[in-house]
């Protein structure tokens, strides 16, 4: 099982990254000044009768301008990504004890209360079917409709049956699929309620232990009560 940090003993090293940072600063200035003298000593050893075109050196100026450019840009978008993965961090901490809205397939139904849900729709898919199965895999519930693309459709349903009964306790799977615009069948993303045990941080990513014993991904949390 993997190692889970708790939120005291989570420590960020921006010391590193500032070093990495001033590393590539460095390794940039020093091809600048390798280029220039490069330059400097091309200039000095032309032919007085045959000297470098204008057009040539204002390309190879340009060329080294262009990579300076590049470098400095890379390490803008480390210093980003290296930060927004201690927000990211942060933030995933903050939710252990809380209940979130993450992926889920199977619920415990209360016939005294309501079962929630909730279904993530892509950006692509509009109509939506849905099923409730029982524990032996039969069809208890169905249903069927128009949704929004990209949109994330809360779900509650309170047990009650085709003929009017009320379902029994106990353990439900919640099955959603969906036609994107291709008109090829997907399947869709289920939650439920669920209490956060741990986080996780790796190099994979912030990854949440739920109370159920899943592990899921922080980007696929979609509320916090």
């Amino acid at each position: 099982m993997a190692t889970t940090n708790s939120v005291g003993n989570t420590a960020f090293d921006y010391s590193a990254l500032n070093k990495k940072a001033e590393t590539n600063t460095s390794a940039m200035a020093g091809q600048q000044e390798t280029f220039l003298k490069l330059l400097v000593k091309q200039l000095q050893s032309q032919d007085p009768m045959n000297p470098m075109d204008n057009a040539q050196m204002t390309s190879q100026i340009a060329q080294i301008n262009t990579v300076t450019g590049i470098e400095k840009l890379n390490v803008a978008m480390t210093n980003l990504l290296g930060a927004y993965g201690a927000s990211q961090s942060i933030q995933a901490a903050a939710l252990v004890g809380k209940q979130v809205m993450a992926p889920q397939s199977e619920f415990d139904f209360d016939p005294a209360k309501k079962l929630e849900a909730g279904i993530t729709v892509p950006e692509d898919v509009s109509q939506m079917a849905l099923v409730i199965l029982d524990k032996d895999g039969k069809v208890v519930d169905q249903m069927s409709g128009t949704v929004k693309p990209g949109e994330f459709l809360p779900f509650e349903w309170d047990g009650t049956l085709a003929d009017g009964t009320k379902a029994e306790a106990g353990k439900y799977y919640i099955v959603a699929k969906g036609l994107n615009s291709a008109g090829d069948e997907v399947k869709l993303a289920v939650n439920g309620w669920q209490q956060v045990k741990s986080v996780e941080f790796g190099k994979s990513g912030v990854q949440v232990n739920l109370a159920s014993g899943e592990k899921v991904g922080f980007d696929t949390i979609q509320q916090v009560m």
